[in-house]
């Protein structure tokens, strides 16, 4: 069955407002993104505009699920195409290719919040999804390999069977009663955290990478960031 002319159009028009939207983002931030100067930059009214999104937020919801998805999907493959051993390897590279081909999307839903705006559930949604497949990539990292705090279990070993160090154990403690925070079955506690601290090791390289943080240092990042796996796949 064709697609009705109106509902073509106004498909096309919402598509053509987020692409400028993401030109506006990369030109100025969140801060300057505009439903008025998106219409003026479509020759459009922002009265006009406001029929295809009701609000400044609403647009920016829609750039930062199509963001997630895009980013969810980009790893997905990754780790599909993989062998189990070098899962997170694969899922460490395209996630900063991923962010390195396009940093304004990546600053968008990992950067500074946007002032006044809340995500409504469905972001919170995907986001779950993402780090299901994040955890899973980490269950063979700093592991023994065997499952150690895998999925629904606590977990008693880290690095070659080393047992867990008293701030490891804590935090593995912790995360047990922070609540679901993954898609599908939840891990244990010992893999969340394994999972969480891996996580924010790669984006803190990736940040820093993305915002020019390293320029002038005399040093290429990408071998910084390939060192970091090895030392977060060894268990470091």
């Amino acid at each position: 069955m064709a697609t009705p002319r109106r509902e073509r159009y106004r498909k096309q028009t919402r598509e053509e407002a987020k692409a400028v939207a993401l030109a506006q983002l990369s030109e100025s931030g969140t801060a300057g993104i505009s439903v008025n100067a998106i219409a003026k930059a479509m020759g459009m009214t922002g009265p006009a505009l406001y029929r295809y999104f009701a609000s400044r937020d609403e647009l920016l919801t829609e750039l930062i699920t199509d963001t997630y998805r895009d980013l969810a999907e980009t790893l997905a493959r990754a780790v599909a195409d993989a062998t189990p051993a070098d899962r997170f390897r694969a899922l460490a590279l395209a996630l900063r290719d991923w962010a390195k081909r396009q940093p304004d999307r990546y600053l968008l839903i990992y950067g500074t919040p946007v002032p006044g705006y809340h995500a409504p559930p469905e972001t919170t949604e995907i986001a779950a999804g993402l780090m299901r497949t994040i955890v899973d990539a980490c269950a063979t990292v700093g592991g023994d390999g065997a499952g150690a705090g895998g999925a629904g279990g606590s977990g008693a070993a880290m690095s070659g069977g080393q047992p867990l160090t008293e701030l490891e154990a804590a935090l593995a403690r912790h995360l047990e009663g922070a609540g679901p925070w993954v898609a599908g079955e939840e891990p244990g506690g010992e893999l969340k955290g394994r999972a969480l601290r891996t996580w924010t090791r790669l984006h803190g390289v990736i940040s820093l990478d993305v915002q020019g943080q390293f320029t002038g240092m005399g040093f290429d990042p990408s071998v910084l960031f390939e060192a970091e796996i090895d030392a977060l796949v060894r268990g470091g």
